[in-house]
């Protein structure tokens, strides 16, 4: 029994050094990244396999996303036309980054040809996978350090995603 107990106190001691070191804003960032990279994979590969437009939106004040479905590629959701929401998660926003990834200023959601649908600045997926503009889309936490910004970038002709950390500067993430 008292070697029992002599071990639960090493845990305890154990758990109260590591616990306090984890950074779950990073956990949460993270998290954030995938729900807005899967939501652009899934546009992409739906506007193939459809052969229609799909644009996704950013909600930057509710802190969400938007998926059209535009079957009628009219750019607008008409009422037949199926709209799907991803919220990000509490903790997370848009917001503007210290430094854009290509240098310069930047906003949290920007791109050379950003359409704004209903209201919302917007990527439109056409059906042969490529997106009306490049687009590169800032995230952090609501605790505002450099180190907690994330940026998710879309090649225009591929549609492909790709998300970066800033640490001094971009630097590639794998998840």
């Amino acid at each position: 029994m008292i070697e029992m107990m002599f071990a639960l106190a090493i845990i305890s001691i154990a758990a109260g050094i590591g616990i306090p070191r984890m950074n779950l804003h990073h956990f949460r960032l993270d998290a954030a990244v995938r729900v807005i990279q899967t939501s652009l994979q899934q546009a992409q590969r739906e506007s193939v396999k459809r052969q229609h437009n799909y644009i996704v939106g950013f909600d930057i004040a509710g802190k969400r996303i938007r998926i059209l479905d535009d079957q009628n590629n009219n750019n607008a959701a008409d009422g037949t036309e199926r709209v799907v929401w991803r919220t990000i998660d509490d903790g997370i926003k848009f917001a503007t980054p210290p430094a854009g990834f290509n240098g310069g200023a930047a906003i949290s959601v920007t791109g050379t040809k950003l359409a704004t649908v209903d209201g919302y600045p917007s990527i439109i997926y056409r059906r042969d996978g490529a997106t009306s503009t490049d687009l590169q889309v800032y995230i952090t936490s609501t605790r505002n350090q450099n180190g907690d910004f994330r940026l998710l970038s879309v090649t225009r002709s591929t549609g492909r995603v790709d998300w970066y950390r800033y640490r001094n500067g971009w630097q590639r993430g794998t998840i």
